[in-house]
């Protein structure tokens, strides 16, 4: 989940770090950059965000060669030792990985008994002490060779003007333009470098200098065809916002004004015109996360409008179960990044026994999107936040167009009825109310039917950038055991949308009251005198369709999972112990 860099040009310095702040996305525990210049390496590494990284660099506007790094742990703890880039035993090769080696600690072991010491002990260090101070072709390929796992790599050698590259798992992009040449985890990196990029596949291996990219597999040369950046990458200003993730609650607006536009183009229209027309007997819906509780909704649409068997699984469980899947399954894989590890494994899993792919991603040019049979992109442009909010809001819709047309039915007219009702409510309830739960310590959200789905996620939102300990459930279940732990200092949010399951819901409501637990309501109904004192607070919900209250319900859920975070102290963008693009299994 880490973010790598390499560039060969003017003003290298610069450019790694402006690389480095596109996809520090993907990891923000430490960062570090290397640089070549007459024939010597200039290491800067620093434990922090890339902005602590920065403080600690000057811009030599000179041309030079360097690698950069910001790192999500995975193998050894968060410090110096640990942070990339990496060095070989006589510290003539640099190395940055994305990834997870696998069998890392047998190569340490053997490494050791050869007498090679180690400064730290991440999986990375191994690779790097591989290589014996000679990195030519011939030397990558034998150390990619021992390696098990996942790995995008980017080596760079005190006697070469170049940089070598390796990838298997993990994305990997290369751009060469006027003299100068870039390496990087994701295209986005080339957006004021080059109109083109080269996309490297697994198994592929070689070098980039300041005027060409040589790519190898297996020995073999490989020709590689340029694509075109034609894909949009949101701003990477707040534009008047003190956060990204307001920022994108707000931008939910735009994805569905993209959707409504795009989905009536005739590319998208002839893309589900075709997986209408597949013969489907069954359908698998995967992810992870958020992904998943969107999947849920999906699920929910596809039972409610048509007559398949719907299921949807975790991406991280999907490959151990014993799944009744064949040429007639559609298999649908949501994925924000297009890059979460466990879905990819998940879809060459369904790959194996012949099913109907499906991804439906924000990145087009993802691995996902690009082992997929279909893509149905969701529209929602760049999502910087590593909660996630305008992508699920998207993802959702997605699903329902998906479910209308397997039904044969427009939706059009209900997604522009929607546009008009969508609201944002006021943040002055919200705020009020994030004052009192950043006091606790757990939470609980209770909901009925689809309004579960929407507890779960919200949950998760909260949980994500608050730190505090949610729980979602059914309402239906408090009995089963969750009220053991309700008394006086307990405080549940409940979420009914769902006229047929009001009554239900305020009866289980009751049940918490009746413990002393507090209870905060959001809903979209008028709520009777009766029943009024059972809540302590009320968020009013503006209505709209049925099948869009969940979209409408997460907006101010979105919202207090943000304002809870400020309340804490907590950059809500940054959460700890998590990267935006998740991928390693």
């Amino acid at each position: 989940m880490c973010g790598i860099v390499g560039y060969i040009g003017e003003n290298v310095e610069k450019i790694l770090l402006e690389g480095l702040s596109i996809l520090e996305y993907r990891g923000y525990d430490s960062a570090g950059i290397a640089v070549l210049r007459n024939g010597k390496i200039e290491l800067n590494k620093r434990v922090g965000k890339v902005e602590v990284l920065k403080q600690s660099v000057k811009d030599k506007k000179k041309f030079g060669i360097g690698i950069a790094h910001t790192r999500w742990a995975t193998h050894g703890k968060v410090c110096i030792e640990n942070a990339h880039p990496q060095f070989s035993r006589g510290g003539d090769i640099a190395i940055v990985h994305n990834g997870i080696i696998e069998n890392y600690d047998i190569l340490k072991a053997n490494l050791i008994k050869d007498g090679v010491r180690f400064s730290g002990d991440t999986d990375s260090e191994v690779i790097a002490k591989l290589f014996e101070d000679k990195l030519n072709l011939k030397s990558l390929k034998v150390v990619l060779q021992k390696l098990e796992g996942s790995y995008a790599l980017v080596l760079l050698s005190k006697y070469q003007n170049k940089l070598y590259f390796a990838k298997n798992k993990s994305p990997l992009y290369v751009a060469v333009e006027n003299g100068r040449a870039m390496v990087a985890s994701d295209p986005s990196c080339f957006v004021n470098f080059s109109k083109k990029y080269f996309d490297i596949s697994d198994g592929e291996y070689g070098f980039i200098d300041k005027n060409s990219i040589n790519v190898y597999n297996k020995g073999i040369k490989v020709e590689k065809t340029s694509k075109s950046i034609n894909f949009k990458f949101s701003s990477q200003k707040m534009d008047g916002y003190s956060h990204y993730m307001i920022k994108e609650i707000y931008q939910c607006k735009d994805a569905l004004n993209n959707i409504i536009q795009n989905y009536n183009l005739k590319n998208i229209q002839s893309i589900l015109e075709h997986i209408k027309n597949c013969n489907i007997n069954r359908i698998y819906i995967i992810g992870c996360g958020t992904a998943y509780h969107a999947g849920l909704i999906g699920k929910n649409y596809l039972k409610n409008q048509t007559n398949f068997e719907v299921n949807c699984e975790l991406a991280s469980e999907f490959i151990y179960q014993n799944n009744l899947i064949d040429d007639k399954s559609l298999c649908i894989f949501i994925s924000q990044s297009g890059e979460t590890a466990d879905t990819i494994s998940a879809l060459k899993y369904c790959q194996k026994h012949n099913s109907i792919t499906l991804s439906i991603t924000n990145v087009e040019y993802s691995t996902l999107a690009k082992q997929s049979r279909f893509v149905l992109p969701i529209f929602a442009e760049q999502e910087r936040a590593v909660a996630s909010t305008k992508a699920y809001f998207a993802q959702v819709l997605v699903l329902y167009i998906l479910s209308k047309v397997l039904a044969k039915k427009e939706y059009i007219t209900t997604l522009k009825k929607f546009q008009k009702d969508l609201s944002f409510n006021s943040d002055d309830i919200i705020i009020k109310l994030s004052k009192i739960i950043s006091l606790k310590d757990q939470l609980f959200f209770i909901g009925r039917g689809i309004d579960y789905i929407t507890c779960q996620e919200g949950a998760l939102k909260l949980k994500e950038v608050s730190y505090i300990n949610c729980q979602a459930m059914p309402s239906g279940e408090l009995k089963h055991g969750t009220l053991a732990l309700i008394d006086n200092k307990s405080l549940v949010i409940t979420i009914i949308t769902d006229k047929k399951l009001l009554k239900k819901s305020i009866n289980n409501a009751c049940e918490i009251k009746s413990r002393g637990g507090k209870l905060i309501l959001f809903t979209c109904f008028k709520i009777s005198l009766d029943f009024k004192n059972v809540f302590d607070y009320i968020v009013k919900i503006k209505p709209t369709l049925d099948e869009f209250m969940c979209l409408q319900s997460i907006i101010p859920l979105q919202k207090l999972a943000y304002f809870t975070a400020l309340q804490k102290g907590n950059n809500p963008d940054m959460p700890r112990n998590l990267a935006k693009s998740v991928t390693v299994e």
